[in-house]
């Protein structure tokens, strides 16, 4: 009898821990799956830009502010209108009108590459895997150039924006600063060189590179 009543106290025993056990291992199961949620969540929305989208042509391009003075109203149209045709270009991921927009003799400065002759330009703009390819049109060729992923092209920039206002500051009446300004995104901006622009001759001519 007295072994009868050991084999049932252990039995309760048995049943009262094993239900205990279920409680604290069901109970904590979705504390998990909510910090598991929390962390997917965050590491999500860490990145400004999540997500590839397609660029809007033509690029909306208006002026915006001049610093400076002693630029007539004709040469900032000249200006804008050139800065519109090599938007029109980046959007077909092609720079069909660079070359004509350089100056023979004075050349193109780009980005770290320093400075390039009109012939340097020509012959980059024809090689499949040449600066202007990677840097302004291949986000995969960028990725691998930098050892990373979700690098930002130039024309990727300009696809994270609504409006481009261009702000001028004037150097002189033959040297101009161009800055663009994002309605949307403003941080971007970082993303691209302040190009600038020489006048010789009558005409303007691209300078430095954006």
């Amino acid at each position: 009898m007295g072994f009868q009543n050991k084999r049932i106290c252990y039995l309760v025993l048995f049943i009262v821990v094993f239900y205990h056990c279920q409680i604290q291992t069901t109970g904590s199961e979705p504390k998990e799956n909510k910090l598991s949620q929390k962390l997917e969540t965050r590491d999500l929305s860490s990145s400004p830009i999540s997500e590839t989208k397609e660029l809007t042509c033509p690029i909306p391009l208006t002026m915006g502010k001049v610093y400076g003075t002693g630029l007539s109203k004709f040469d900032q149209t000249q200006i804008l209108s050139e800065l519109k045709v090599l938007l029109g270009d980046l959007c077909e991921k092609k720079f069909d009108h660079l070359v004509s927009l350089i100056h023979p003799n004075l050349g193109l400065y780009v980005d770290a590459k320093g400075y390039w002759t009109i012939e340097d330009v020509k012959k980059d703009l024809k090689d499949p895997n040449g600066y202007f390819q990677v840097y302004y049109f291949d986000s995969e060729k960028l990725d691998q150039k930098k050892g990373s992923s979700g690098n930002l092209t130039v024309r990727a920039v300009f696809a994270f924006t609504k409006q481009v206002f261009v702000d001028i500051y004037v150097a002189s009446i033959e040297e101009v600063e161009i800055k663009f300004r994002f309605e949307e995104n403003p941080k971007l901006e970082r993303y691209l060189i302040n190009p600038s622009f020489m006048k010789s001759e009558g005409n303007w001519y691209l300078l430095r590179m954006f």
